[in-house]
């Protein structure tokens, strides 16, 4: 059961020979942002800008947090995921999703963002 303002489905489109998505405006913050990868023959991985139209930059998942060397990680979905959803990066409204590899006859992934 959702709560608060309950959850959206977003589909994401990549086209025939692309790695990467158009702008998807998520119209808020979500508490929680899963991805389904299903149709994606490569890893996934997700860039966020500040603003709509803004400059895209990868987004890291920071490793090792609390010591003196703060490392950090490409946030990406290895390509064997399939057939499931897998819990993205929040506090992002303005999105791209990426592929490693070029897109064959294009590509349709979903975003599902909710207030679980």
């Amino acid at each position: 059961m959702a709560h608060g303002h309950g959850f959206r489905v977003f589909s994401v489109t990549i086209a025939s020979g692309a790695t990467l998505s158009s702008e998807i405006d998520l119209g808020r913050l979500f508490q929680k942002v899963y991805i389904d990868p299903t149709g994606a023959n490569s890893e996934v991985r997700y860039q966020a800008a500040e603003k709509a139209s803004g400059t895209y930059r990868q987004v890291y998942l920071p490793q090792a947090a609390g010591t003196s060397t703060v490392q950090a990680n490409i946030w990406k979905v290895a390509s064997a995921v399939s057939g499931g959803v897998i819990e993205g990066p929040t506090g992002l409204r303005y999105l791209k999703i990426e592929t490693t590899a070029a897109v064959s006859d294009g590509a349709t992934l979903k975003l599902i963002c909710g207030d679980f």
